[in-house]
């Protein structure tokens, strides 16, 4: 045993694990839950026989020849996955060493401060003509959008056309886009209001779709009964579905594209609602987002993309929508069989990897957008005993065929 190993562990001597953690098997290794601060912990199998010694009172001292003789490892290496396994425990709070347990609340973006500030600036809704109407039906919502021009509707139902409804029920969301042109005419600046409150301004009409979109995603997602609400594309058929979660840049729409191409259903692009209780994953089939640096590779599987109008999102970006095409969008909920977590990496050959499900609910709350209720040690075991029946991988593709042909392998 090197010096240094030894002389962290020995400083370590001292800590024990924090009350009030509760802890689940998940195949040979273990999720630590915090729920003071709303935090899972996936460990691996060396780690998770550290915090079972730990919690058999074994001294930190004592704990590398106990991890030797377990693991079969040298001690000196059993020292260094100790003092690695106590840093990283340290840092999630869950030693008792005198380090705060809070919830960890993000501070909210640039963009979304910068939103919220045009709200506050907006006026009062008033009384306005309005032009044209429609209905569109997202989840259980359903939105009566009034417009004050025409060209209005044009372009957001470029965007969210395809959830246009006929029925003749009572809205339960009401947005209203009153308009006024400037620059002799030339240009057309919007207001959005939803049920009569400041939502946001469109400067230009290459900017409202963007902006009425986003108003109508969320007031659906918020109204709908989720436990999770996570950032991934979701496929599938047959009452099963495939997530796809990863952050922004990772390649997941086009997958999701390619997917869907290759015989797939459509569930959504970028949002998967996990449902409470039943673990459901109920379709959100908003068209896909397609930036200008993918309009090309995307053309492959939409050949419509160039003829599509263009849109400005708030975040700057240049983009068109693709509506799914309705054969291919999935009506039911459906349970999860596969988590992939997809990768694009231009000069990597295509591969995929196995995931322990310990090390896949950690990534996969990594891309948990919103939660519905604080978690409790019931709905943790509940998300463990789901999760224990999927089959989990990394796949990192620089062909999208080639991704597409290993998915279908693996989900035959």
């Amino acid at each position: 045993m090197s010096r240094m190993a030894e002389r962290d562990i020995m400083e370590a001597g001292s800590q024990v694990l924090r009350p009030g953690l509760a802890f689940f098997p998940l195949d040979d290794e273990l999720v630590v839950f915090s729920q003071a601060a709303q935090s899972l912990v996936g460990l691996n199998a060396a780690a998770a026989l550290i915090v079972h010694e730990l919690r058999e009172g074994v001294p930190v001292a004592a704990l590398a020849d106990a991890l030797a003789s377990e693991m079969k490892i040298a001690a000196e290496e059993s020292a260094g996955w100790i003092s690695a396994t106590l840093e990283a425990l340290s840092v999630q709070g869950l030693l008792a060493d005198g380090k705060t347990l809070t919830p960890q609340t993000p501070p909210p973006s640039a963009a979304a401060e910068s939103h919220a500030r045009r709200q506050e600036k907006m006026p009062a809704l008033e009384a306005f003509e309005v032009k044209v109407q429609a209905r569109y039906r997202l989840l259980g919502t359903y939105a009566l959008i009034r417009y004050g021009h025409r060209a209005q509707m044009r372009m957001v139902d470029s965007v969210i056309g395809h959830l246009k409804s006929e029925e003749e029920a009572t809205p339960t969301l009401v947005i209203d886009i009153p308009g006024t042109l400037w620059n002799n005419g030339e240009q057309l600046a919007s207001s959005i209001y939803c049920d009569g409150k400041p939502e946001g301004q469109a400067r230009q009409l290459s900017q409202l779709a963007p902006l009425v979109k986003s108003a109508l995603w969320v007031r659906s997602v918020n109204a709908h009964d989720f436990l999770l609400d996570l950032h991934a594309g979701v496929v599938g058929k047959d009452g099963r579905c495939i997530l796809l979660p990863a952050a922004a840049g990772s390649g997941k729409s086009s997958l999701t594209a390619a997917l869907t191409h290759g015989g797939f259903g459509y569930y959504s692009d970028e949002v998967a609602l996990v449902e409470r209780g039943s673990f459901l994953v109920a379709p959100v089939p908003l068209s896909v987002c397609v930036k200008s640096t993918g309009w090309d590779l995307m053309s492959r599987y939409f050949p419509e993309i160039a003829d599509l109008p263009t849109h400005r999102r708030d975040d700057g970006k240049i983009v068109r929508y693709v509506p799914p095409r309705a054969s291919r969008v999935q009506k039911d909920p459906a349970l999860v069989s596969h988590i992939f977590f997809p990768l694009y990496q231009k000069d990597e050959p295509t591969r995929l990897e196995p995931l322990s499900r310990c090390n896949a609910l950690a990534r996969l709350m990594d891309q948990c957008v919103a939660l519905r209720l604080h978690l409790d040690q019931d709905m943790v075991r509940e998300l463990v005993r789901w999760i224990a029946g999927i089959d989990c991988y990394a796949l990192t593709f620089s062909s999208l065929e080639e991704a597409v042909a290993l998915v279908k392998g693996v989900v035959r």
